[in-house]
């Protein structure tokens, strides 16, 4: 089930086909990019004069603005549920009869099945818990990060174009992905989460800004929603990780390990000095980098003196 209406499928693919961001027709049309992306996503409906405004900014052919016009016109505020099993139509129509009822505690817990950051939280160093998933070793994550690193950039290509990739190019690899800027007023603290039941995954705003910018906390928090998405979107109603789990069950730590080898990947340790000069090149923050350093010594990936850097 696909997160966009007509209009925000049809929006996007012009977008994509004129290599625009949502970050550049915001800036066209004078209009935030929640807002923009709400539109595409119906959780705001298409103003008027709208259209026609996207189809300036985007430089529409007259055919393509038809194209948009009619998309618009079969846009409908709808949630579709009939591929469901019968089982599930009843649960999802009781709850949305009853969610005003539902107890605080509850809604909480269902809150955890979302995957999600949250602001103020350090990478590596996470407060809340993970849901449990199936495990995944270090260098299992390390190497899945690396087989994701090399399909979208060649070899030598040290700073990873994560924004690029969720943008413009992922979606060519999953039919129908998505992403969805939503503002700080409808996210809060989360700053990132896989959206349930669709392609999609939403960014807070001042972080896809930021993470367009280069800011190398924002670019993290992006690389940890692409892990979760991977590897994590199918999971459904998983219980958070106990002490008594295993820290590689934990559906964070594994996004942490995947984000951090994705930012800093091992081939390119023999270009960087130190774990300032590889935060620099990587366009990440120094204190990922500097876990991300002291990880990989750990795992005795750095070469020896004797040997000659890859790229160098």
């Amino acid at each position: 089930m696909s997160g966009l209406t007509p209009f925000g499928v049809t929006a996007r693919k012009l977008r994509l086909e004129k290599g625009m961001r949502l970050l550049d027709l915001a800036a066209r049309t004078k209009l935030s990019v929640a807002f923009l992306s709400a539109v595409e996503t119906g959780k705001k409906p298409i103003p008027d004069g709208h259209v026609r405004a996207v189809g300036v900014a985007m430089d529409l052919t007259a055919e393509q603005l038809a194209e948009l016009r009619r998309a618009a016109d079969r846009t409908r505020k709808t949630v579709k549920i009939e591929r469901l099993p019968e089982d599930q139509r009843e649960l999802v129509a009781a709850f949305a009869r009853r969610i005003d009822s539902v107890p605080a505690d509850l809604m909480a817990k269902l809150k955890k099945v979302v995957l999600k950051s949250v602001s103020g939280e350090q990478p590596f160093q996470r407060k809340r818990r993970g849901i449990i998933v199936p495990p995944m070793s270090t260098p299992a994550l390390r190497d899945f990060a690396d087989k994701v690193r090399t399909a979208f950039v060649e070899d030598d290509h040290v700073e990873f174009p994560i924004m690029d990739v969720l943008e413009f190019r992922l979606g060519q690899v999953f039919d129908g992905f998505f992403i969805d800027v939503r503002d700080r007023e409808s996210m809060g603290d989360d700053e990132g989460r896989v959206i349930g039941g669709t392609m999609g995954l939403a960014l807070r705003e001042d972080v896809y800004c930021g993470a367009w910018e280069g800011n190398g906390r924002d670019r993290f928090t992006a690389c940890h929603e692409l892990a979760h998405f991977l590897l994590h979107r199918t999971i459904t109603m998983a219980r958070t990780r106990e002490d008594t789990d295993e820290i590689y069950r934990d559906a964070e730590w594994q996004a942490d390990t995947f984000a951090g080898t994705l930012l800093m990947s091992p081939r390119h340790l023999p270009l960087f000095s130190d774990s300032e000069d590889a935060a620099n090149q990587c366009g990440m923050t120094g204190f990922a980098a500097k876990v991300m350093w002291a990880k990989y010594r750990s795992e005795a990936r750095f070469p020896s003196a004797a040997e000659t850097p890859r790229f160098l």
